[in-house]
């Protein structure tokens, strides 16, 4: 059964959105008008017609446009189109164009990958990325090792900063998964998705035809289980694949999509 979906959901003390006015917040209720990383706005230009410029939003043979076009790459102020999801507010901008899909560089940097997901089951995906900084600081730099050296004492700690994800459940699952990836190095975690790249891949089109699960993601989780690790279904699983770069994360038409090893930035 897939942890994801079977009592490991969100809990009732999760921290789902950041408070208005707390640095990060997403203002998801103005998609016109996004934050850039730097705190100013960046419109997002929804209404453009010169279909020569803007191939993923060209009319159809009637004139009309696709209902579909309201899921695809968005173009922002700086010229360049981006997942819908990135323009929410700063911490997603980062989020999306320096971290998402992006092939992890050291031991605690698979870890913390696979963490990320596990604290994103249930929210909304730019949720994470505000808390990323916080988890960060309460989780050690997701070392590995030292989280493993965290009591009952530590966890009871963590549930009550407003800085990370305040769910026992999550948070015993990382210290859980930290001892059991112990001594792991990054080529162990590469080879553990080595033959899970796909030879060729194409990014989704629309946000719609993203899809929750797959074959490699199935895969992964039956490995990660294997060792150990819990609160690792396939969905969890799956998102890691697409976090780390190893599966397309990035929308058609997004400037991210198709640079990297997964076919996404």
């Amino acid at each position: 059964m897939d942890t994801d979906s079977a009592g490991h959901g969100p809990h009732p003390a999760d921290d789902r959105t950041a408070p208005h006015g707390l640095p990060g917040a997403e203002d998801h209720r103005s998609p016109g008008r996004a934050l850039r990383a730097d705190g100013t706005r960046c419109p997002v230009d929804a209404g453009r017609t010169d279909d020569h410029r803007s191939p993923h939003r060209a009319l159809r043979a009637d004139g009309t446009r696709s209902p579909d076009d309201a899921f695809r790459a968005v173009l922002c102020g700086d010229g360049l189109r981006r997942c819908p999801w990135a323009p929410t507010g700063p911490a997603a901008l980062e989020e999306h164009d320096r971290r998402w899909g992006a092939p992890p560089t050291g031991a605690a940097g698979w870890f913390e990958a696979l963490s990320l997901e596990i604290f994103q089951a249930g929210l909304a995906r730019w949720s994470i990325a505000q808390r990323r900084e916080g988890l960060r600081r309460a989780l050690r730099d997701f070392d590995p090792a030292e989280i493993a050296r965290m009591t009952e004492d530590d966890v009871d700690e963590l549930l009550l900063d407003p800085g990370v994800i305040r769910n026992r459940v999550k948070i015993e699952a990382v210290v859980h998964n930290a001892r059991a990836c112990r001594g792991l190095g990054p080529e162990d975690w590469a080879a553990h998705v080595a033959d899970l790249r796909p030879a060729a891949a194409e990014p989704p089109p629309t946000v719609l035809a993203e899809a929750s699960r797959s074959p490699e993601g199935d895969r992964l989780a039956a490995r990660l289980k294997e060792q150990g690790l819990v609160f690792v279904g396939r969905t969890t699983a799956h998102r890691f694949l697409l976090r780390t770069g190893v599966l397309p994360g990035h929308l058609e038409g997004c400037f991210r999509s198709g640079t990297g090893s997964g076919g996404c930035g």
